[in-house]
């Protein structure tokens, strides 16, 4: 069966009313019940999340309803469900307390700053069609967020769970705090939350299916009314508001966006990297299609819809996604229910939450921030690929002295740096005739098969040629000529893996050209691809050459050689040197 194909987002429209021109009324029962499901799950896990952002517990509420309607409206997905996230929820909280100075109105305005700027930076992302900007966050870099990203959340809530109040987010500030204070640790509240993380874990590993964080909490306040833990010096959450409020723009501060910024771009990259993941997986799953401009363009919108509506940045939800798809959910009509939900929860039940123990919003968090440790990941990264196993410790590390912001900060560019010193350094290998199919092969430097050509060289490099590798490149064709025996008469670059090539490195090649040429050395090109071919011709190195300098393939050149020098077809010097079928 053929995948349905989405446009590339060329103008601005919804997808989701063009789904609705082609929904079946059969779906609607399927997206109404997995719609309803995931609005009772998430109802505890986002009022938790809002503690991290040091928002009250109804914040969490406002940023789910206003960002799964946001999300709905524009996303390509359809199974992704969009809200408030731990990880993100950690890097905002530690982005705004430093500006808010503990001040409640503060720490609202900066959170709906910050979410209306990180919507702002998804949308000028989406309009500049950047979708391959979450390339840009590494799998190794991500790995690392995550592990330092959960420790911190350990680390903020260990004085929930202990009924002492620490202040900041600082990982070891936080631990020395705690460790300075024990001797005014509330039993009661240390007691109910060891409870409530054992009934977590309990349910996790035996129940998976039933939602943890609404048991837990479910027991919580059933605990706390009829035990009245309260009287025991058990802080509850208190009563907060009903209904929702009116969407509205904030006075915003100059200062307050050139300090939010760093963050902002920060949230946007993690958002959308873990996003079109998503986004992804459900659709290769269920054979659609989606654009990743169009999701940039709906994480952006739910951004924004959740900063309007006094909540705070919100992330595509893993747990959330996965609950909808389990229930049978087949379009995002299923998130406009949840969103329906939670509208009714806020208008007529929120008075519950008045009674939920804080210590129950800890332990949620604490079990939620074990979750998202990647130890299997990283052992993994460490049995593959050593240096990638450093760039994630290094980022965890970063993170857990310096911050969120500036351990993701110094990741990516780690991961550049990384980046540019391969492409700096490229691949290449002289390639070798195996006696018996008489084809050129990269065998690899251990192997003793194969044999070259007298006087003829056969350079293959593994990279497009540009400003970065083309000193190396050119240095490394010249050792290779100027120890050649016996003495070269033709240097055949196989160019097959060559998709590039910049003004920089034109200017190297036409020098290189010009040198091997006053040498007797001849350059030919072989198996040039187009885009190589049409880069040669616009930097007149094609004139340089002469068309007559290329050829189809390594085959042809190596034919036309023998010919011009008259040498055998079976004459060849033994080597130690060979690899991949050219």
């Amino acid at each position: 069966m053929s995948r349905p194909r989405l446009r590339s987002t060329t103008r601005f429209h919804i997808p989701l009313f063009e789904a609705l021109r082609t929904y079946q009324r059969a779906w609607l029962r399927h997206d109404v019940i997995a719609g309803l499901t995931v609005c009772v799950v998430m109802i505890p896990s986002v009022i938790a999340y809002a503690e991290l952002v040091h928002l009250p517990p109804i914040a969490g509420l406002y940023a789910a309803f206003a960002g799964a309607i946001g999300y709905a409206l524009f996303a390509s997905s359809r199974h992704v469900i969009a809200g408030p996230d731990a990880a993100i929820g950690l890097l905002a909280g530690m982005a705004i307390l430093p500006l808010s100075g503990g001040d409640l109105g503060r720490t609202v305005v900066l959170a709906v700053e910050l979410s209306l700027l990180s919507g702002l930076v998804l949308l000028i992302a989406a309009r500049l069609n950047l979708g391959a900007i979450a390339d840009l966050l590494s799998r190794p870099v991500l790995i690392g967020y995550l592990n330092g990203a959960s420790l911190v959340l350990v680390s903020t809530q260990l004085g929930k769970l202990v009924g002492i109040k620490l202040e900041g987010e600082d990982f070891f500030l936080l631990i020395h705090a705690l460790l300075s204070d024990l001797g005014r640790v509330h039993l009661p509240t240390l007691a109910f939350g060891l409870v409530l993380i054992g009934l977590l874990v309990w349910m996790g590993r035996y129940f998976p299916r039933v939602p943890g964080a609404l048991a837990a909490s479910a027991v919580a306040i059933g605990v706390a009314w009829v035990a009245d833990v309260g009287s025991w010096g058990v802080a509850l959450v208190g009563p907060v508001p009903s209904g929702v409020p009116l969407p509205s723009w904030p006075t915003v501060q100059l200062a307050d966006i050139t300090a939010l910024a760093p963050a902002a771009v920060a949230i946007a990259f993690l958002t959308f990297s873990d996003g079109i993941l998503l986004s992804q997986t459900f659709a290769d799953k269920h054979r659609y299609d989606i654009d990743p401009n169009q999701e940039l363009v709906a994480l952006g919108v739910s951004n924004v819809c959740a900063g309007l509506f006094q909540g705070f940045p919100v992330s595509a939800s893993q747990s959330r996604s996965a609950i909808v798809d389990a229930s049978g959910g087949k379009t995002q009509v299923a998130q406009l229910v949840a969103a329906g939900g939670l509208l009714l929860f806020l208008v007529f039940f929120s008075g519950l939450i008045a009674l939920l123990p804080k210590v129950a919003l800890g332990a949620i968090l604490v079990v939620t921030a074990l979750g998202m440790l990647e130890v299997a990941s990283l052992r993994a990264l460490y049995r593959i690929d050593r240096r990638d196993f450093w760039l994630a410790v290094g980022v965890t590390v970063s993170i857990l002295v310096a911050g969120v912001v500036p351990g993701i900060i110094l990741g990516m560019l780690l991961s550049l740096i990384g980046v540019l010193v391969e492409i700096s350094r490229p691949l290449d290998a002289v390639l070798r005739r195996l006696p018996g199919d008489g084809k050129f092969h990269d065998m690899g430097q251990t192997s003793t098969e194969g044999e070259t050509v007298p006087g003829l060289l056969v350079y293959r490099l593994y990279a497009p040629l540009i400003f970065a590798n083309a000193r190396h490149v050119v240095g490394r064709i010249r050792e290779l000529t100027d120890t050649a025996d016996p003495p070269l008469k033709w240097l055949i670059i196989d160019a097959q893996a060559i998709t590039e090539i910049d003004l920089t490195a034109a200017e190297r090649l036409a020098s290189l050209i010009d040198e091997l040429a006053q040498a007797g050395i001849a350059i030919k090109i072989a198996d040039a691809p187009r885009p190589f071919r049409e880069e040669m011709n616009r930097v007149g190195l094609t004139d340089q050459l002469g068309q007559q300098q290329f050829y189809v393939s390594v085959k042809t050149a190596v034919e036309a050689y023998r010919r011009e020098f008259q040498v055998a077809a079976g004459a060849g010097v033994a080597t130690g040197v060979s690899g991949r079928e050219n």
